[in-house]
């Protein structure tokens, strides 16, 4: 399992890696019209409710540790390595996969490429 220790509102938060599962009901929290599915995440509704609100209220669904007034005390800064840890954490292995997947499936698709 993967963790982190960031800095956040004179607070240490440390991030730890969430299993599949945890992940899927954070989604499912945050953009409840996707049912945890990833795919069915409305970005042009997410950004007509961009404000201060917001992140008051889904940061504390992404990382429980932080509050309201936490939110209020940080600055942006802190703000985006927060966002960024928790994105390092819980998605470097995917990541480091899309390269060579993607290689494997161009391979696959190549003219007279073995296929079984």
């Amino acid at each position: 399992m993967r963790d982190k220790v960031v800095k956040f509102a004179s607070k240490e938060i440390r991030i730890e890696e969430k299993r599949i599962g945890e992940l899927e009901k954070i989604v499912a929290e945050l953009f409840p019209e996707s049912k945890g599915n990833i795919q069915k995440i409305d970005l042009g509704k997410l950004l007509e409710q961009a404000g201060f609100d917001l992140l008051y209220k889904k940061l504390p669904i992404i990382i429980p540790d932080i509050t309201k007034d936490d939110v209020k005390n940080a600055y942006m800064s802190e703000l985006e390595q927060l966002i960024e840890m928790f994105i390092d954490v819980n998605f470097q292995g995917i990541k480091r996969l899309i390269g060579p997947l993607m290689n494997l499936v161009q391979a696959g698709m190549q003219p007279g490429s073995p296929r079984k």
